[in-house]
Parts: C-alpha cells; sequence; structure tokens
C-alpha cells in the first residue's frame, strides 16, 4: 500500500507539472483569453503526461521490489506492489498511441484551417491521402480508411504469421508519435546549439584562448557560462548518438 500511496502523489505531482506546462503555451498563444475548454484540454494533457511518467516510474518501482539483491542486508522484506500500478498506466498509454493517428488525420481532414505547423509527412499524407478530394464527406472516409490500411492490419496479419500481438502492435503504434518527436526534438536541438553557438563571441579565437591565457578563458566561461556548458554537452550528444548507433549495430551482426 505504501508504493501505490507514493505512485499516487507522483501521479498528482505530475499530472500539475503537465498541466502547467500547457498551459503557459495556450496562455501564450491565446493572449490570456483562457476557456474551460481550454482548461480541460490542458487537464487531459497533464493527464497523459502523468500517466506516461507513471509507467516509467511503476517500472523502476517493481524492478527495485522485485530485485532480491537489493534486500539481501535489509531488515524487512521488500513491499508488495500490485500489478495494477502497471498495467492502469500501459493499457492508458497503450489506448493513447492506438488512437492518436486517427485522431491525427480525423484533424487533418476536418481542419478548415491551414497547414501551417504541421510537420512535412503530415503535408505529405494531408495532399497526397487525406484532403485529396476536398467535397465532404470524403476526407474524412480517406482518413478513416488510411488509418485502417496502415495501421490496423498489419499488425493484424503480422500477428497472423504467428508474431506476438501486444509486441507488433505496440510496436507498431509507436512508429508514428516517434517520427513525430523526432522531428521536433531534432528541431529543438538544432535551435538550441545555433543559440549557444552564436552566444559564444568569435568561437574560433575562444577555442584556443585556453592554450594562451587561462585567466582570460576563465573571464570568458563566466562571462556566459550557460552558452559553453549547452554547447558542450549538445555536442557530446550528438557525438555520444553515433557512438550508441554503431554499437547497436555491432551487437546485431555480433549475435548472441
Amino acid at each position: 500500500m505504501i508504493v501505490e500511496i507514493t505512485l499516487l502523489v507522483l501521479f498528482l505531482v505530475f499530472f500539475l507539472i503537465g498541466f502547467y506546462i500547457i498551459y503557459k503555451q495556450v496562455a501564450l498563444v491565446k493572449k490570456g483569453e483562457f476557456n474551460y475548454k481550454d482548461r480541460i484540454q490542458c487537464a487531459i494533457y497533464g493527464f497523459i503526461f502523468s500517466m506516461s511518467v507513471m509507467l516509467v516510474m511503476s517500472m523502476a518501482f517493481i524492478f527495485a521490489v522485485t530485485t532480491q539483491d537489493f534486500w539481501k542486508t535489509s531488515p524487512t522484506p521488500p513491499p508488495e506492489i500490485s500489478p495494477f500500478a502497471l498495467l492502469i498506466p500501459f493499457m492508458i498509454c497503450l489506448i493513447y498511441i492506438s488512437i492518436y493517428p486517427i485522431v491525427d488525420f480525423l484533424y487533418i481532414a476536418l481542419s478548415k484551417e491551414s497547414d501551417e505547423g504541421l510537420t512535412p509527412f503530415h503535408k505529405l499524407i494531408s495532399s497526397k491521402i487525406v484532403t485529396r478530394f476536398k467535397k465532404n464527406p470524403f476526407p474524412t472516409i480517406m482518413a478513416v480508411t488510411f488509418y485502417i490500411c496502415v495501421f490496423i492490419l498489419p499488425p493484424i496479419i503480422l500477428t497472423a504469421l504467428g508474431l506476438p500481438f501486444l509486441m507488433i502492435w505496440l510496436t507498431w503504434m509507436i512508429a508514428y508519435p516517434l517520427a513525430i518527436l523526432t522531428f521536433y526534438g531534432s528541431k529543438g536541438y538544432i535551435a538550441g546549439i545555433s543559440n549557444a553557438y552564436y552566444h559564444i563571441p568569435d568561437i574560433k579565437r575562444t577555442s584556443f584562448v585556453g592554450f594562451e591565457n587561462g585567466k582570460r578563458a576563465n573571464e570568458l566561461f563566466l562571462s556566459n557560462p550557460g552558452a559553453y556548458i549547452t554547447l558542450g554537452l549538445m555536442l557530446f550528444v550528438h557525438v555520444w548518438a553515433w557512438i550508441s548507433m554503431l554499437q547497436t549495430i555491432g551487437y546485431f551482426f555480433q549475435g548472441p
């Protein structure tokens, strides 16, 4: 019960964090004109955000509780944890990523606004498939048909061929939102590294100041430490991502 209460408290904390994150963005766009519909949308976002965090937290708690090595020297036995602590957030997140594509396609089909802000593959799906026929109800029919053909039928066919349903369904459904996150994450990464780069004066000269005048290098660093730290960390992440990818490919060909 202690574990479940702790997870409940964490859920409420992350719900408020998620609500606040999207609230600030919506308030900025709406310029203070915030109605009940916007609050409900922020609450839904906070709920999904908290559930996704709770999925990771529940896995961490279950791993800690079921790993016997952690409790060898403990005078008390490990606490019991209900399987619903993991099952509930897992099922909610699975349902969310399963219906997210059709909601996205229906929004494209029914929206009368411009495609400004959409990702390149959103625009491709919109122009070539969903809104290819402008007259209603063809966009809606195309959106539903595309969702069934691309997201529903392939996992069912692969399952019929003998592959595990849950693994195939989860892998297939997570590809679409992951592609969107990767796109915006890449844009954010480029924006962050560019911002840090342009806040470092004469970076070609700055790179060699430390070899000539240590005091001057410290002064430059202390004048804007955030830019130097951010640039260094982001370059490290970029290099390490390539190393990790090459290692993963090597492990694949190496075999068990």
